[in-house]
């Protein structure tokens, strides 16, 4: 297993020169713009309920917000916080018992009509208002590709991401590999019925409480998405194959969730 990992690691190598080569070379005609402070920023919020809903698992809610500290001859750098609450009813009718926190770093670049960037993440998993003897988080760095697809009958979207982790407690995570879809199958003045699709691969390492090499996530959402300028609404309905959905024991979830998504995004030109 350790040589599996090494392995990996050694192959994304060239990968990541490959980033920096992008990051520092790709747009040289923005050489010469000044830098910018806070050129752009994000918020999200999303609440949905899970079908069928069971006891510890009634609500999943996100709150998240991204902000471009500065940009740089046409490299931007990143921060990113997000917190996923789940809500169950053990105690209350809205009783949060998870509270899952993303903290992520990024350098960015445009590389033709697609966006490249270098990142950092970590997760960090509590329980809420229970008893938590075990750490559990796990740190990424990684690579990712995002941008427009051509030559497909509607305007789509994709995103691509991988790398290795640094550091993993508990899950014992080892490499990460992210892909994503959307397409807008009918535009309107008004926004988009849209469909999307994402997976997520994990390799780990197995352990007496977690005996597995890897599993797969995935998660196909469809629904509409309202635009108002800068401001943007989803309604949608979701199927989700989840794994690890408890703290500290093995756990896997097949289920739907209907929810909303709201979001206001500011980018400076």
């Amino acid at each position: 297993m350790k040589r599996a990992s090494e392995g990996m690691r050694t192959a994304l190598r060239p990968g990541f020169r490959l980033a920096a080569w992008v990051l520092l070379v790709a747009a040289p005609a923005a050489a010469s713009e000044p830098a910018k402070f806070l050129p752009e920023g994000s918020l999200r919020m999303m609440g949905a309920r899970y079908l069928p809903a069971e006891r510890d698992f009634q609500w999943d809610t996100w709150l998240s917000g991204e902000i471009g500290l500065v940009r740089l001859s046409g490299t931007t750098l990143l921060a990113e916080v997000e917190v996923e609450t789940i809500m169950g009813n053990e105690r209350r009718a809205f009783d949060a018992n998870q509270a899952n926190y993303h903290l992520e770093g990024a350098v960015k670049r445009a590389w033709g009509p697609r966006t490249v960037e270098l990142f950092f993440s970590h997760v960090s998993r509590h329980a809420e208002d229970r008893p938590k003897p075990q750490t559990v988080d796990w740190n990424i760095l990684g690579l990712r590709l995002f941008g427009p697809l051509s030559r497909t009958p509607f305007p789509t979207r994709f995103l691509v991401s991988a790398g290795p982790t640094t550091r993993s407690s508990l899950v014992e995570y080892r490499f990460e590999v992210v892909g994503r879809l959307e397409a807008d199958l009918v535009e309107r003045p008004w926004g988009a019925f849209y469909l999307s699709a994402m997976f997520r691969g994990v390799k780990t390492e197995s352990t007496a409480v977690l005996a597995r090499s890897g599993f797969v996530d995935v998660n196909v959402e469809g629904g509409a998405r309202i635009r108002r300028g800068q401001r943007s609404c989803h309604l949608f309905a979701a199927y989700e194959r989840r794994n690890d959905v408890y703290l500290l024991v093995p756990g896997l979830r097949n289920r739907a969730l209907l929810g909303l998504r709201f979001g206001l995004t500011d980018k400076s030109e």
